[in-house]
C-alpha cells in the first residue's frame, strides 16, 4: 500500500533552510559549519548594534552641545533626554540578547557533548566565545557616555573632589546582592539620577574601572582573621592602585574597625607611594 497523506492542510516537514529532508543524516562537519555561521551571525550583529549605539550618543552629545536659544531649550532638551532613554533601552537589549544567545549555544554544546562523549566540544567552542568581541567586548564607555549625558540634562554642578591623599578619613556605606544578568539595569537606573564617579587615577573612561589591593599580614594571619571576626580595633593594611595599567601612584592604607553600637567610627587611614 503507497503512503498516504494524514491531512492535506497540514505542511510537509522541512529542514532550517525551509527545504523538505532528504533523508541525508547531518555529519560533525555540517555541525559545526553551521554552528560557526550562527555564531558569526551573533557578532556582526552586536558588533553593528554596539556601533549604532555610540552614533547615537555621539548624536546626543553634539545636541546638547549645540542648545538652541533659551525658548527652545525645553523642546531640545527632552529630545536629548528621548534619545538617551532609547539608547539605554536598546543596551539593555542588546546585552540580554548576547546573553541569551551565549546560553543557548552553551546548551547546543552541552548536547552534543552528551550524545557524542567521543567527540566533545563545548570546552573549545565556550573558550573560542569568551575571546570574541561579542562576549568579551567592554561597552561600559557607552554607560559612561549616558551618565554625562544624563549629569548635563538635570544640570548637576561639578563640585571638587576631595584631595585623594587625604592622610584620614569617614566612609559610609551600603552593599547589596545583585544578579549578575540585572547589574547592567541597576546601573542604568542608578545612573539616570546620579552621575558615574570615575577615579581620577584610573586611565580610561569605564563604569567598571579595575581595583587591586594586596593585603599585608603575618604568618599567623592575625590580621585576617581580626577583621573576620570583626573585632574592635582589628586592622587591615593593604597596598592599592587603580586601573589595569602599570601604577605611577600607590596608596598605602590601614583600615581600623569599630563597633558603631560604641558611638565609635571605622576610620581609613592612607598615604600615597609614587
Amino acid at each position: 500500500m503507497g503512503s498516504r497523506e494524514v491531512s492535506l492542510t497540514i505542511p510537509a516537514q522541512t529542514d532550517a533552510t525551509g527545504n523538505v529532508p532528504t533523508g541525508q543524516p547531518v555529519t560533525e562537519e555540517m555541525f559545526f559549519k553551521v554552528l560557526d555561521s550562527e555564531i558569526a551571525k551573533v557578532e556582526d550583529f552586536t558588533l553593528a548594534q554596539v556601533t549604532a549605539q555610540r552614533e547615537k550618543l555621539s548624536k546626543a552629545e553634539s545636541m546638547l552641545k549645540n542648545a538652541p536659544s533659551e525658548d527652545q531649550t525645553e523642546v531640545a532638551l527632552d529630545q536629548v533626554k528621548q534619545l538617551a532613554d532609547t539608547i539605554g533601552d536598546d543596551f539593555l537589549r542588546l546585552e540580554k540578547y548576547v546573553n541569551v544567545n551565549f546560553m543557548g549555544f552553551h546548551k547546543i554544546l552541552k548536547k552534543h557533548d552528551r550524545y557524542l562523549p567521543n567527540n566533545p566540544c563545548k570546552s573549545f567552542y565556550i573558550s573560542r566565545m569568551h575571546g570574541q568581541a561579542w562576549v568579551r567586548g567592554d561597552y561600559s564607555d557607552l554607560v559612561v557616555r549616558l551618565s554625562t549625558i544624563y549629569s548635563q540634562l538635570r544640570g548637576d554642578e561639578k563640585v571638587e573632589e576631595k584631595d585623594a591623599a587625604a592622610g584620614s578619613f569617614l566612609r559610609s556605606t551600603s552593599k547589596y546582592w545583585v544578579k549578575t544578568e540585572d547589574v547592567s539595569r541597576v546601573k542604568y537606573a542608578i545612573l539616570r539620577h546620579l552621575p558615574v564617579f570615575l577615579q581620577k587615577t584610573s586611565t580610561g573612561e569605564s563604569d567598571s574601572q579595575l581595583t587591586n589591593s594586596v593585603y599585608v599580614d603575618n604568618d599567623q594571619l592575625e590580621l585576617y582573621q581580626g577583621r573576620l571576626d570583626k573585632t574592635p580595633g582589628a586592622i587591615a593594611l593593604r597596598l592599592r592602585w587603580y586601573g589595569a595599567n602599570e601604577p605611577s601612584i600607590v596608596f598605602v592604607e590601614r583600615k581600623t574597625h569599630r563597633d558603631s553600637w560604641t558611638g565609635e567610627v571605622s576610620v581609613k587611614e592612607r598615604f600615597i607611594v609614587s
